[in-house]
């Protein structure tokens, strides 16, 4: 029965949005970002697959940041409703992150960060740190090298233009800042230019100027960036079909034994 349950409660799930109702629409003062028109999953996705028709680097990463942006509201993470905004992991949605989020007392898991970045999108909040997993996962998609820059206080992403340059990308913020690390942090004035230009306010770019003077590390990609937690995330989604599955097995090979005894003793 307890097979049973699960599985009509994966199939449920399959029916199920992991995004808020409303999302970018009510409670505004909880949002940080949001953009003038917030992309649903299935726009979103599809625009990701159409990026295969861009051949040159440059371009694809450049438009690949601004999809980003519109597929993500930024909400304040701590403050919002995790059953609301789905940061638990809905039991229809995979019965082992829920049951961690509920009752382990971590708190990455009371309010998790995808790795997969199909289902960042489909819930369709995030920080910057699921802005640049997402970017550096479509980035990745499309054989593009990157590498996501975690600095104190922002996540943002760099990658290998045509001539071997690595150019950063903030995909939170919507900002093609179009020069290297090094640049960025010798030449604070086009770290003000760049985001000014896209309509934030001095005070937040006097913030960016900052952390981005100060320390970061790299990791290759979203698997470096959250490793242990990628090959748990994708472990859970496989067991979460195969449990219910084992759980029925005696069930379904003790019907089958007794249909097939019931029929040789009818012949």
């Amino acid at each position: 029965m307890i097979g049973f349950a699960l599985m009509a409660l994966n199939i449920y799930g399959l029916t199920q949005s992991l995004r808020m109702p409303e999302l970018g629409v009510k409670e505004l003062e909880k949002l940080r970002f949001v953009p003038n028109e917030v992309w649903d999953s299935k726009t979103s996705l599809k625009a990701i697959s159409n990026l295969k028709s861009v051949t040159k680097p440059t371009k694809l990463a450049n438009r690949a940041t601004l999809l980003v942006n519109k597929s993500l509201v930024h909400v304040d993470w701590p403050e919002v409703d995790p059953v609301a905004y789905r940061q638990l992991v809905p039991p229809w949605e995979n019965i082992f992150l829920w049951g961690v989020g509920e009752f382990s007392g971590l708190p990455q898991f009371e309010r998790y960060h995808y790795t997969d970045y199909r289902r960042t999108i489909e819930r369709g909040i995030g920080i910057c740190g699921d802005a640049a997993t997402v970017l550096s996962s479509v980035l990745g998609r499309f054989g593009i090298p990157n590498n996501i820059i975690s600095f104190d206080g922002h996540v943002i992403v760099e990658y290998q233009a045509r001539n071997n340059e690595w150019l950063l990308l903030d995909p939170d913020f919507g900002v093609v800042l179009g020069h290297s690390l090094a640049v960025v942090r010798e030449k604070p004035e086009v770290v003000r230019q760049a985001y000014l230009s896209a309509g934030y306010s001095a005070g937040e770019v006097e913030d960016l100027i900052k952390i981005y003077s100060g320390r970061y590390k790299k990791f290759d990609d979203t698997y470096g960036f959250m490793a242990k937690r990628y090959i748990f995330e994708r472990l859970t989604y496989v067991l979460k079909w195969i449990l219910p599955i084992l759980l029925m097995f005696p069930i379904l090979v003790l019907w089958f034994y007794r249909k097939k005894v019931n029929g040789f003793f009818g012949q």
